[in-house]
């Protein structure tokens, strides 16, 4: 399974499975998933921008084992096509800042979900 992230014309950060763009409307468990390329594009953009790289030859490609049987995801693998001419001296740099991104944190060192159920009424207004 592989989410590809994208920068479009206006800098926007955009996520495609198979050509797609993923939306709400079509899964929000996908979204959820693209949050950590989307995340990373916003550091790496961010990197390019302060010492004046171009980022919009940037491509981010998240690749994920995905378990069919369980519907987990087991690992993801972030991979950065930087553009030609990106100087290398930057390569180990921009690894550091995709690992700041704090939805990969998040999803390295996930947090305790409590569901809570009121039975009290809605109250109308």
């Amino acid at each position: 399974m592989e989410i590809q992230i994208k920068f479009d014309e206006n800098g926007r950060i955009v996520p495609f499975m198979n050509g797609n763009e993923i939306t709400m409307n079509e899964s929000p468990f996908l979204i959820f998933l693209a949050t950590a390329g989307m995340c990373s594009a916003v550091f790496v953009r961010s990197f390019m921008q302060q010492r004046g790289l171009p980022f919009q030859e940037v491509g981010i490609t998240q690749k994920m084992n995905y378990d069919r049987m369980t519907n987990m995801v087991n690992d993801i693998d972030m991979v950065v096509d930087l553009p030609p001419n990106f100087p290398e001296k930057y390569v180990s740099a921009i690894k550091n800042v995709i690992a700041q991104c704090p939805v990969k944190r998040h999803l390295a060192e996930p947090p305790t979900f409590n569901v809570i159920a009121n039975l009290n009424p809605v109250l109308e207004k």
